[in-house]
């Protein structure tokens, strides 16, 4: 018996007694700090939180929501948190664990509990790549099944592209591993809203081979922006080769190293799978850099590149598919967030796209096709700033408008807001269509 285990184990008639792993129902001293997500934008008030120990254990806790009439929502971290969860039970699936790297087979078994670190480091010194994001915290998962960009995409398409099957607990109870060839409808929408179908326990990745891969980065004082994102637009780029430009402008508070408190900057780098960097060389040609580091890299270096932080905070994010990048699209951009309006932004970035994400190998619900590059903007929200923080973003989102494409990742969504920002109605009806014939009533059916 776990304990973490409240003294009242039944709260009404939602009884989690027959689960065997942690289990933080509302009257416990730490079951605030069990439910807080890693987006501490978001609330949570779910009505227990459980982390099972097996499969036997998630059944369990599956039943005990089922005969409460709640439902069941399944969370690793909490980076994408979007909705306070009241009448669910929150799983947390640390417990799932396993992972597995095929080297011959260029593969690798990750289990829900996983983590994009421990992936990158199992690899290290294998020369296989995964499409892993820039977080090394987050849920492998999580981040996979709700479509995922990655400095692969543009060889591999997105992170859902690289799923060759998923394990997957049923609402009914049955558990096993389902592939294009058992169920391709199934996996086509497990392949960008796989949370709300059943409780995914592991999925199966591609990994991609790349001996002699290459990394660049360059740093720009923010006057040289516009020229350093012009020819990293300019630069002509095979598919192995992925671009991302940042503006920086980070806030005057003290929690913050000296190095970056209060300054602002322009920051271009690059991923070359087959070790051709000649975008790097481009975009040095432009504009005079600040830093300028290039080299080979491996697996376990790759979320260095962009240094996402890993602390919990409070954020807020705008992200858009463009229809292109035109000069006008940069200056408006760039222009904007110098202002004070853009203050509230530290992170204005763009990513190009194309290539395989033009091409998808696998059947998926969400993709980027027909967009040419990813513009995503994250800033903080301290104390009292929520409003303000939205309105800035909203803003950012008018400034950004004439150039933007339809679609969009459920990776990249805000935390309120809903997948039919970025589905069609069609593959909406499809996700609803399954969720009937699964029965999936009890798993919460979460930004639907």
């Amino acid at each position: 018996m776990s304990v973490c285990r409240s003294n009242v184990s039944r709260m009404g008639h939602l009884d989690l007694s027959r689960v065997s792993g942690q289990v933080w129902t509302k009257d416990h001293p730490d079951y605030e700090k069990a439910a807080q997500p890693h987006q501490l934008a978001v609330q949570q008030s779910p009505e227990a939180v459980a982390i099972p120990t097996d499969v036997e254990d998630l059944r369990a806790v599956l039943e005990a929501v089922r005969e409460a009439g709640l439902t069941l929502a399944v969370q690793a971290g909490g980076h994408g948190a979007s909705e306070d969860l009241a009448g669910s039970v929150l799983v947390r699936m640390d417990s799932f664990d396993q992972l597995t790297v095929d080297e011959q087979g260029r593969r690798a078994v990750v289990g829900a509990g996983v983590r994009a670190e421990a992936l990158a480091t199992a690899l290290a010194g294998t020369a296989l790549f995964a499409a892993t994001g820039t977080s090394p915290d987050v849920s492998l998962v999580g981040l996979t099944l709700n479509g995922g960009h990655s400095w692969l995409s543009r060889m591999v398409g997105t992170s859902a592209q690289t799923v060759r099957r998923v394990e997957l607990l049923r609402p009914d109870g049955e558990h096993g591993w389902v592939d294009d060839s058992s169920d391709p409808e199934l996996m086509r929408v497990l392949r960008g809203a796989g949370g709300v179908l059943g409780v995914v326990t592991a999925i199966e990745l591609d990994l991609v081979h790349a001996p002699g891969a290459m990394a660049g980065s360059l740093t720009f004082a923010p006057a040289d922006g516009p020229a350093a994102w012009r020819a990293m637009r300019d630069a002509e780029v095979d598919d192995a080769v992925s671009i991302f430009a940042a503006s920086m402008r980070m806030p005057d508070a003290p929690f913050l190293p000296e190095q970056v408190r209060g300054k602002s900057w322009v920051g271009v780098q690059a991923l070359a799978l087959d070790g051709q960097v000649a975008a790097i060389d481009a975009v040095r040609a432009a504009a005079s850099p600040l830093s300028d580091q290039v080299g080979p890299i491996g697996p376990e270096g790759v979320a260095a590149l962009t240094n996402d932080p890993r602390d919990a905070g409070a954020s807020a994010g705008l992200s858009v598919l463009l229809t292109g990048l035109p000069d006008e699209a940069i200056d408006a951009m760039l222009g904007w967030h110098r202002t004070d309006a853009g203050a509230a932004v530290v992170l204005l970035g763009v990513r190009r796209l194309g290539g395989a994400l033009d091409r998808p190998g696998r059947p998926a619900i969400a993709g980027t096709r027909g967009a040419t590059w990813l513009m995503s903007a994250i800033a903080p929200m301290p104390p009292g700033a929520a409003d303000a923080t939205r309105a800035a973003l909203a803003q950012l989102g008018e400034v950004v408008a004439p150039w933007v494409a339809p679609g969009g990742l459920p990776t990249f969504l805000g935390s309120t807001e809903r997948l039919d920002r970025v589905l069609t109605g069609e593959d909406l009806a499809a996700l609803h269509a399954l969720r009937e014939r699964l029965g999936a009533s009890v798993i919460r059916p979460t930004r639907l």
